[in-house]
């Protein structure tokens, strides 16, 4: 026996989630509305495919999106983000995602939520997740948020209609200050005594940068190349789980691999370079800014998270950050960021005040698209606990 639950398939710029209507699952005790998410995009699965659910089998393509009606008068929606692990049953729901973000504009004009006003219609977002807001204007005609149009971003195959969002006041999305630690740069003491420089910033999601050439890597190189340098990888996550212990949100490094796997995000930067894209393009050095390379739930990011872009953007500017050493001073404040499947251009805005540095604004554009509308299926077995892989917590 399976249960209908009313769900939304839907790619926003290089993510892909399912998307459900608050008042769906408000019904559904949290561990009940986790065993959904996980049902619906086939978590967990050992040999790392999700074959049993919506899931890509990475993390751009395992997500979960809550959009409700918001009850302030200064947002018109709220927006929860869950990153689903593929290989366990864990959701995390620490930060948020740039990408999907793209998508909850359109979800919510499509699904009633919120009225569409042509040619564009504003919507005010609040981010559950990180006590943000940001505003998506999504084009929009006969009563429905607009796919099609002109404007193209790397890792996606088609062009589709321009969404612009808008994020005033976006660091220290943990409730802190742009730089957390109060340093530009610091250093990192690893478990086998070696000392790296790191540049911790917060700003929509709490990001730890290192430079690709301490770590004698090429951050040249695409996600397979990456992933399959497994010293390089244990690297980068202890740097990321001892990031999470600077910034409060463990004790122990441990908690940090296992429990915080979505944040802090850690990035290899590098200076502008020549390369090929996944897509085979050539990417000049003169056309971007500076390399990064972004790891999501241990892996390496086939394109770049938007919420990593933003704050890589932001970080280009603040003097002293890793990411600012290795980037092209330009006068301009849109920050070209290039990334496996080519590059993005992201406005960022900083200011110094006092001794410390303030995000102003970070502006980017998307596309979005609504893929598949209906409902998921979920085996009575998540509904009631009796899931196949193993004891779930209590409700209470």
């Amino acid at each position: 026996m399976q249960t209908k639950i009313p769900a939304v398939f839907m790619r926003g710029g290089t993510s892909r989630a399912v998307c459900f209507r608050e008042d769906v699952l408000a019904p559904h005790p949290p561990s009940v509305r986790d065993r959904i998410i996980l049902a619906a995009l086939g978590s967990p699965d050992v040999h790392g495919r999700q074959i049993d659910g919506l899931g890509g089998g990475i993390s751009s393509l395992s997500k979960v999106v809550i959009v409700g009606r918001s009850p302030q008068s200064d947002s018109d929606v709220t927006f929860t983000f869950g990153q689903v692990d593929v290989r366990t049953p864990h959701i995390d729901w620490s930060g948020t995602c740039g990408n999907m973000s793209a998508a909850v504009g359109p979800f919510a004009i499509d699904e009633g939520i919120v009225p569409a006003v042509e040619p564009v219609t504003t919507v005010r977002v609040f981010s559950t997740n990180t006590g943000k807001r940001y505003v998506a204007r999504v084009p929009v005609c006969a009563g429905q948020a607009v796919v099609e149009g002109e404007y193209m971003i790397d890792g996606v195959p088609a062009p589709g209609a321009c969404i612009t969002l808008e994020y005033p006041d976006p660091g220290g999305s943990l409730g802190g200050e742009l730089l957390p630690t109060g340093l530009p740069r610091q250093q990192c003491e690893l478990a086998d005594s070696r000392v790296v420089t790191i540049s911790v910033v917060d700003a929509a999601i709490p990001t730890v940068f290192v430079r690709a050439e301490e770590l004698r890597a090429d951050a040249t190189q695409l996600a397979p190349a990456l992933d399959a340098e497994s010293a390089l990888q244990q690297t980068l996550e202890e740097i990321r789980c001892r990031s999470a212990i600077l910034l409060g949100l463990t004790p122990s490094l441990e908690e940090a691999h296992e429990k915080f796997q979505h944040t802090p995000k850690v990035v290899l930067v590098a200076p502008p370079a020549t390369y090929l894209a996944s897509s085979g393009k050539r990417v000049e050095a003169e056309s971007i800014d500076l390399l990064a390379r972004a790891i999501s739930m241990r892996n390496t990011h086939r394109t770049v998270p938007g919420t990593v872009a933003m704050c890589t953007a932001l970080a280009a500017q603040v003097e002293g950050t890793v990411v600012h050493e290795v980037a092209r001073q330009v006068a301009t404040q849109d920050i070209r960021i290039g990334h496996p499947a080519g590059f993005m251009e992201v406005g960022a805005t900083v200011s110094r005040r006092g001794r410390g540095w303030y995000a102003e604004r970070v502006t980017t554009k998307r596309t979005a698209r609504r893929i598949m509308e209906g409902a998921v299926l979920v085996p009575q077995k998540y509904l009631d606990g009796t899931v196949w892989f193993g004891a779930e917590k209590s409700d209470a």
